[in-house]
């Protein structure tokens, strides 16, 4: 076994529930809601599935409103100072991730966040207003 599975491997089974063995006395105790362990996962971000649905949202990046509009899974218009990037999607990784081959980017990384990578400048942090605000 590589050294580096048999350090993660010990991490990894210590992250599960605890596992008891059968007693002859009865069933093994159950976790109460207050013990149990919260999910690792976030929530998958929100895009629209449906592949002809446009959906839109407006993030707060940095100093910078930007309004994403999402067509279905396939593509994404992202306008922001009065310019529209039309980036399409690239799978991989979590979250939404969108690019160009010009380096510009945005990834939906989680519900209400995202991050925005363009070409040339720094990255900046994303995020959509609460639904109330919304």
């Amino acid at each position: 076994m590589p050294l580096s599975l048999m350090v993660i491997a010990p991490l990894l089974a210590a992250c599960g529930p605890e596992q008891r063995a059968p007693s002859a006395t009865g069933p093994a105790p159950t976790a109460s809601p207050a013990t149990r362990a919260p999910p690792v996962a976030p929530p998958p971000p929100q895009v629209p599935t449906d592949a002809g649905a446009t959906t839109t949202y407006l993030y707060q990046c940095g100093d910078w409103e930007v309004t994403a509009s999402f067509h279905g899974e396939n593509d994404a218009d992202i306008s922001f100072n009065g310019r529209v990037l039309k980036l399409p999607r690239h799978p991989g990784g979590a979250g939404a991730r969108y690019a160009d081959a010009a380096g510009n980017l945005f990834w939906v990384v989680s519900e209400g966040e995202a991050l925005l990578s363009l070409q040339g400048q720094a990255d900046r942090r994303c995020t959509r207003p609460p639904p109330a605000f919304r």
